[in-house]
């Protein structure tokens, strides 16, 4: 059952800090504090993978690998690894207000490499054993980036070599013997990431903080997961897909949203029990203490969409696994901190796999205003076991929410929330509707309550961190920074807000959490 608490959706590539995007060192920490002092208990973050060009969390080189750019340099430093002059080479504009997801430039991997350069063999045993621990992911990933380097990142299922491009045995093993020592540089990184995302992990849990973290439904086509797994997926003959992932037309984009993802060959994957996901929701639960499904709908039915269209608009839905898989994770994983998006487009029989399934589901509030919202999103129909938001990284920001829809709802939403009838004499401020709209959440009976950064900065669509169904340089380009984080985050109010609402930790006699 979710405790009555509170969160907030920030990125670490949207956390500031002197690098090309966020990373884990002292700026996740004192966002960490931050959280803890206005009794926040949880963190959400989007998925942390190597990204690919597109720079989205969603579409990654590995559903395992940690994002390289993720990694503190300072805590390099700390490890005997850089000196603090070799690190400011590598220091971007101050404030810099736009992330890059990617952030793998040359200057950062001249560094990662002379880092590793310098290893201790005592460095060198425990990366051992973190590569023998991850092998089922990390050997062929490491690989992978290798070859994509080599064969100038063109897609896998273009490599010259035959045997590489469709991972025969002996080519692979040749391979790794080939490029033994470049392979090893890449095990460096991911153990170091993984390194520095524990010791994150640990410093926010002991705020009494849990990470919420999220994992997509679906692999990328050019990655490790897909190049080195292919028959778990439906290609053809020239390793090409059949079909792709999307969904119909919907809320976000008329033409629906064409992902373009690889669809999974579900009768292959269930020959052994589902391994792949998993071992999947088993490394997730090793990084996060809560976790986001992504596409929910997607176990259930499956939107199909031929591999030559253009658009999302023409596909067919089609049969997932179900209870089948659901059956399988509950009984490797019993009590699984699973949150589920049960959001798109939903018929009866998906609504009753949703609750046959038994996990959380969530709740959006900009889908519920006015007389034609949705029901289930209004915050007076939130049952205690789901989460709750203004909005998600999907949606717009409150503010450039009211930009967008007609008077006859910015109208009724105002109502809804109680708020004053705007007049000439007496606007309503920016500040008041952001703030009516947190309360109106906070109030609600949702287990847990999450709003993204940018509501609580009052910030409008030029803050809008992703574009559903279009690929746009601004999509995963948000970012904050400290100057606006202090001016704009009022500390006080949202501490009174969870004392208030009953979303604080608990505390025990003598002020200390429980």
């Amino acid at each position: 059952m979710l405790e009555r608490s509170s969160g907030i959706l920030m990125h670490i590539s949207s956390l500031p800090g002197p690098f090309a995007t966020g990373t884990l060192g002292r700026q996740a920490r004192e966002f960490a504090d931050l959280l803890a002092q206005m009794g926040c208990t949880c963190w959400q973050i989007l998925p942390i993978s190597h990204p690919t060009e597109a720079n989205s969390p969603y579409t990654s080189r590995s559903l395992f690998a940690i994002n390289p750019g993720f990694i503190d340099l300072y805590s390099l430093e700390d490890m005997g690894l850089l000196s603090r002059e070799e690190i400011s080479d590598v220091h971007t504009a101050t404030g810099q207000k736009t992330a890059e997801a990617t952030a793998i430039d040359k200057k950062r991997l001249i560094l990662l490499r002379k880092a590793f350069s310098r290893i201790s063999a005592q460095q060198q045993a425990e990366m051992k054993e973190f590569a023998d621990r991850q092998a089922h992911w990390l050997k062929a990933y490491t690989l992978f980036i290798v070859l994509k380097n080599k064969f100038d990142n063109i897609v896998w299922n273009e490599w010259p070599i035959i045997g590489l491009r469709l991972h025969k045995a002996d080519a692979i093993e040749q391979a790794y013997v080939e490029y033994e020592k470049e392979i090893s540089f890449w095990v460096f990184v991911q153990f170091i990431a993984y390194k520095q995302w524990a010791d994150f992990r640990s410093y926010v849990n002991s705020l009494g903080i849990k990470i919420l973290g999220d994992i997509p439904i679906y692999a990328a086509f050019d990655s490790s997961d897909i190049w080195a797994g292919n028959r778990l997926f439906q290609l053809n003959t020239k390793h090409i897909p059949k079909r792709v992932a999307g969904v119909p037309p919907d809320y976000f984009n008329k033409n629906g949203q064409l992902w373009g993802n690889p669809l999974y060959d579900w009768n292959e994957m269930k020959k052994d029990g589902y391994k792949w996901w998993i071992s999947r929701i088993e490394n997730a639960l090793s990084l996060y203490d809560l976790v986001r499904l992504d596409h929910f709908r997607g176990i259930y039915a499956y939107w199909a969409v031929p591999f030559a269209n253009k658009t999302a608009k023409k596909g067919e839905w089609l049969k997932g696994p179900g209870m089948d898989l659901i059956k399988k994770l509950k009984a490797r994983f019993p009590d699984t901190p699973l949150i589920i998006e049960d959001l798109g487009t939903l018929d009866r029989y998906v609504k009753k796999f949703f609750e046959s399934s038994g996990y959380p589901g969530m709740r959006v509030m900009q889908f519920g205003f006015g007389p034609d919202g949705d029901p289930i999103h209004k915050t007076k129909n939130y049952p205690e076991e789901c989460v709750a938001y203004t909005g998600t990284h999907d949606n717009n920001t409150i503010l450039g929410w009211y930009d967008d829809v007609t008077e006859q709802l910015k109208a009724a939403s105002i109502k809804e929330l109680g708020l004053p009838e705007p007049d000439a004499r007496r606007p309503i401020s920016d500040k008041e509707l952001c703030r009516a709209w947190v309360e109106e959440l906070f109030a609600s009976k949702a287990g847990l309550v999450i709003v993204p950064i940018q509501d609580l900065m009052c910030e409008g669509s030029e803050a809008r961190i992703n574009f559903p169904g279009t690929v746009s340089p601004a999509n995963w380009s948000y970012r904050t920074d400290n100057k606006t984080l202090e001016s704009s985050l009022d500390v006080k109010w949202l501490t009174d807000l969870n004392e208030k609402y009953g979303r604080s930790p608990k505390k025990a006699p003598g002020g200390q959490a429980t």
